[in-house]
């Protein structure tokens, strides 16, 4: 386990950005999205800019928090720390179609 897991694993920070992940997964859903459509969505809405940049926001601090504690990560090691949780979700929430 990499140092800094355990670290993220305690933290706040995690919850909220996977809550925030979730929220957004729900919004395509309501707004019948298949996972194609999110590489180039068909609509923007006010709530999926929020959450977009909500997310990214979190994923920043939640970086910064890491490099706060003396830990050197790269924001590629951490986009592939959470890539497992997110696809979790993803599985947990399916686009239209059930193409996840």
């Amino acid at each position: 386990m990499k140092p800094y897991v355990q670290l993220i694993e305690d933290s706040l920070a995690l919850r909220n950005l996977l809550d925030v992940y979730l929220e957004l997964r729900k919004h395509f859903q309501e707004l019948g999205f298949k996972e194609s459509d999110l590489d180039s969505p068909p609509t923007y809405t006010a709530t999926m800019m929020n959450l977009h940049d909500r997310f990214t926001n979190r994923l920043n601090s939640l970086h910064r928090m890491i490099s706060d504690y003396g830990f050197e990560i790269e924001r590629s090691e951490l986009i592939d720390y959470l890539e497992p949780l997110l696809k979790n979700i993803n599985e947990l929430t399916p686009l239209n179609n059930g193409d996840n």
